[in-house]
């Protein structure tokens, strides 16, 4: 026995002496120290015959293209065994510059060894760069960024100007969780429809980017000067997966500066704030009539421009011409090209004494900002001849000015024509129906009271009849979340509220947890032939419903999905109760 322990420690000194003898090295190395902006280098640090794990060096500005990738390997020979731990990254520069990567450190034992740091010289490159504001959005973050941009930089006021708000990531998922728009001053805003928008892969300074357009506004400048459009904000969560919660992020864009040039001096006197390229119509719907008939007057405004915020003209109305306020009717199609189409306006005319009437024509001057100048059209003229009304010229009223009603104080009072506060003689309050009404409503108010507080008090007791009780309304708020988010087209959100309003009303319905809506829990609880098909059915919908939130997979329409969640839900509630 005492042998065999001499034996043993005597092998641990020699296998102790072994490793002790073996060198543990630290080293860090580059494939090149000098590279144009753009260009992409090769990090590679080791580690030898150490198991520790190890930090990463401080890039100081450098961008992570990939990585890292680690790589270990074992060799036992001649009784000698050496290990060693690679880890290597891709880096770039988005900016020309002296960049140094720090020390990479590892404790061992009771020490800490430290590589040596690696200065990297980076000139000017070829790639491409993008415009100043991805350049500052860029060292900001490079993985994620937003970049708000004009159609053009300067117009006239009231010229269309298109922003756009573009979204660069590099991540493997962004799912967009929330968002502030921005502030416009000075502009009248216009939503364009980007849903429809593709995304598409740039190359900035050597970084690869998916870039998708999530925003897009038509703006009129309302008033001359500099004016300003503040930063958008986005809220996110980014490489989320099924079994990952992915990392909230909140992402602010670049403000940006617009330049809006004041109308030249001398616009005529029938301008009034149109910008464009417009033609005019005058018509009526007959022009002939009879005295005291109405008569439809038609001034149509067409072309491209800010149509939107054009005014009625009005003709010159002779005064035996009762005119009221016209009716606008607008086909307006807005995008990316501007506004384009006709606005209308329908005046209603009555005649009120037979003649023949010249009502000239109709002039409206616009400014158009392609050959900056006013031009002036002017409709075709238009002439209503108006017979005499029934029974002669001499039966036609005397014109009578529309006016507001006057109150004309309290000194003359109509005759009162009903029968007041006379009642029949012989009936009285005291016994009838309104008087027992009366009397019994408060005391019937009192014991509804009573028991709504006694149920309420018991459910407050029992913390999971008061979930039960709460499922539907609350799987309804969620679901009206889900379809406002339907109509404003926002997958994201659309997905995350329908699915919220499944697994929440299963969970808090049948008190299961979170990981416990599974086919078997609501079989178990919907024992019906009716709720046992319910519950294959809505494991299924909830299946589906994952799958499109974390894969670019959509297997059913979103209007599908989310009336089967309805009646899924509508339909289990009514089993279960």
């Amino acid at each position: 026995m005492k042998y065999r322990f001499l034996i043993g420690a005597l092998a641990w000194l020699i296998a102790s002496a072994s490793v002790l003898a073996q060198e543990i090295t630290f080293t860090a190395s580059v494939d090149r120290t000098a590279i144009a902006a753009g260009d992409q280098l090769r990090l590679t640090v080791t580690l030898a015959n150490a198991q520790e794990r190890f930090t990463a060096p401080d890039l100081d500005g450098l961008v992570v293209v990939a990585g890292p990738h680690e790589s270990s390997s074992f060799n036992f020979i001649n009784g000698r065994s050496t290990s060693t731990v690679t880890r290597t990254w891709v880096l770039t520069a988005t900016q020309p510059g002296k960049y140094t990567i720090g020390p990479a450190r590892v404790k061992v034992m009771r020490g800490v060894i430290e590589t040596d740091p690696i200065t990297i010289e980076v000139s000017k490159g070829n790639a491409p760069q993008g415009s100043a504001d991805v350049q500052r959005a860029q060292q900001s973050d490079p993985n994620l960024f937003i970049i708000v941009s004009l159609s053009k930089g300067k117009a006239y006021v009231g010229e269309p100007v298109v922003a756009s708000y573009h979204v660069y990531n590099r991540y493997s998922s962004v799912e967009q969780t929330g968002s502030t728009p921005p502030q416009l001053n000075g502009f009248w805003s216009e939503e364009l429809d980007a849903s429809q928008a593709r995304a598409e892969d740039k190359i900035v300074n050597g970084l690869q980017y998916r870039v998708v357009l999530v925003k897009q506004q038509l703006l009129l400048p309302q008033r001359p000067g500099k004016l300003r459009i503040e930063p958008m904000t986005l809220s996110c969560v980014v490489n989320r997966s099924f079994f990952n919660r992915g990392t909230p992020l909140d992402v602010r864009s670049n403000a940006i500066e617009f330049t809006a040039m004041p109308l030249p001096p001398g616009a005529p006197a029938d301008f009034s704030g149109a910008v464009g390229e417009f033609s005019l119509d005058l018509q009526a719907d007959r022009t002939q009539a009879k005295a005291h008939e109405a008569i439809e007057v038609n001034v149509k405004l067409s072309g491209k421009g800010n149509l939107k915020l054009i005014e009625a003209p009005r003709p010159s109305f002779p005064s035996d011409f009762e005119a009221y306020e016209p009716k606008v009717n607008d086909r307006i199609t807005v995008n990316a090209s501007g506004m384009s189409g006709s606005r209308g306006f329908q005046y209603t005319v009555i005649p009120r004494h037979d003649g023949r009437f010249d009502l000239g024509s109709l002039s409206l001057s616009y400014f158009d900002p392609k050959t900056a100048t006013y031009k002036q059209l002017r409709s075709q003229p238009l002439v209503v001849e108006v017979l005499p009304g029934e029974g002669g010229p001499s039966s036609a009223p005397t014109m009578t000015m529309r006016t507001d009603v006057i109150d004309l104080d309290h000194d003359i009072r109509f005759i009162r024509t009903g029968d007041g506060l006379l009642r029949a003689k012989g009936k009285h309050l005291f016994g009838s129906w309104p008087w027992i009404a009366g009397m019994t409503t408060p005391l019937l108010l009192v014991l509804g009271f009573l028991g709504w507080d006694s149920r309420r008090q018991r459910l407050a007791g029992d913390a999971e009849a008061m979930r039960r009780s709460r499922a539907e309304k609350l799987a309804r708020h969620r679901l009206r979340q889900a379809a406002d988010a339907l109509k404003s087209g926002s997958k994201a959100e659309f997905y995350s509220a329908l699915s919220k309003a499944l697994h929440g009303y299963a969970t808090d319905k049948f008190t299961l947890g979170a990981a416990g809506v599974t086919e078997e829990a609501l079989i178990a609880r919907l024992t019906t032939d009716e709720g046992r098909t319910a519950a294959k059915d809505y494991v299924k919908l909830i299946a589906a419903c994952d799958m499109a939130r974390f894969a670019p997979v959509e297997e059913l329409p979103r209007e599908e999905l989310y009336d089967q969640a309805l009646v899924l839900i509508q339909q289990i509630d009514r089993i279960a109760r």
